[in-house]
């Protein structure tokens, strides 16, 4: 599979990775594909990341394949649980002299979100430590309502929080984050990526209650792709034998209940349960178009572009 290379005027989207809690291989999910959670979005010349899951691994080595020597990548995570972040630390910027990655994540204060990612190279995990990683790494933690710019093409992402009732009327790139309660213990980043026009929501690993959360419709509201997690069928979710309330994941149901009521003009149903092969994805499907007629099942490989 080959990346997407960036263009000033692009809007595109590309799924590397589409499951959730653990990568899954076989041929049953050979269509689907099985993958942790990386999505690839190029807007505005610029390379944004979404996640860095097992399918950030082949995304990383394509990206140094078309620029071998100075690769440049913007990854935001929507939190550290271990299946979103099991691909960083093979992803091939990070190991390549003069390649320069910017992570983006959660965390309570400047320092977190490093600490974090530092403890998972600890010698009883991992053979060397972030800072031994060949590439230069800037990390950045969030706290949620913060607002990201790119001041012109090729310039870094400027941080800050926006004014009351911030609104993208200019057309540059923007990015503006949510911290939502709905994923345990910390919580999950949500991002939404402006640019012309043109609004995408990327909302993975939010457990929503019936109706959905105020706060993600409102922070979805009107966007022209939403992905959203839709982890688990109805029956699977409130199973009287094996519940998965409270394991920080929404049914397909509840994504499309979200969709509805944001008014959203695409669907993308997002971070799949490993056990659902290509034929359990396909009835997924099929339920998704009958909840929300503008909907689709993630799958790698899958390349959408907002008009």
């Amino acid at each position: 599979m080959a990346a997407m290379a960036p263009g000033r005027n692009d809007f595109r989207v590309r799924f590397w990775g589409v499951r959730g809690s653990y990568p899954t291989t076989g041929p049953g999910t050979r269509d689907i594909g099985g993958d942790t959670a990386c999505v690839e979005v190029n807007v505005g010349g610029q390379r944004l990341i979404f996640d860095a899951g097992t399918g950030i691994i082949p995304l990383g080595k394509e990206i140094c394949r078309r620029a071998p020597t100075a690769p440049q990548a913007y990854v935001f995570l929507s939190h550290t649980h271990i299946d979103h972040l099991i691909g960083l630390y093979f992803f091939a910027p990070l190991l390549t002299a003069g390649a320069r990655s910017f992570i983006y994540g959660p965390g309570r204060s400047s320092r977190a979100l490093w600490r974090t990612l530092q403890q998972l190279t600890h010698s009883n995990l991992f053979p060397v430590t972030l800072d031994e990683l060949k590439g230069k790494t800037e990390v950045h933690s969030l706290v949620g309502g913060e607002l990201l710019r790119f001041s012109a093409p090729g310039a870094r992402l400027a941080l800050r929080k926006p004014p009351p009732a911030w609104r993208n009327d200019d057309g540059q790139l923007s990015i503006t984050t949510h911290k939502s309660s709905a994923h345990p213990r910390d919580g999950v980043m949500l991002y939404r990526v402006e640019y012309h026009g043109k609004a995408l929501v990327y909302a993975t690993d939010v457990e929503e209650q019936p109706g959905g959360y105020a706060d993600v419709i409102e922070f979805a509201r009107g966007a022209d792709l939403l992905i959203h997690d839709a982890q688990y069928l109805h029956g699977e979710y409130h199973s009287k034998t094996k519940s998965k309330k409270g394991w920080g994941h929404s049914t397909v149901e509840l994504a499309a209940a979200v969709a509805a009521k944001a008014r959203v003009k695409k669907l993308v149903l997002f971070h799949h349960e490993p056990q659902h092969d290509d034929r359990a994805m396909r009835r997924i499907e099929r339920l998704g178009k009958k909840l929300f007629a503008e909907s689709i099942v993630a799958y790698q490989g899958l390349e959408l572009t907002l008009p």
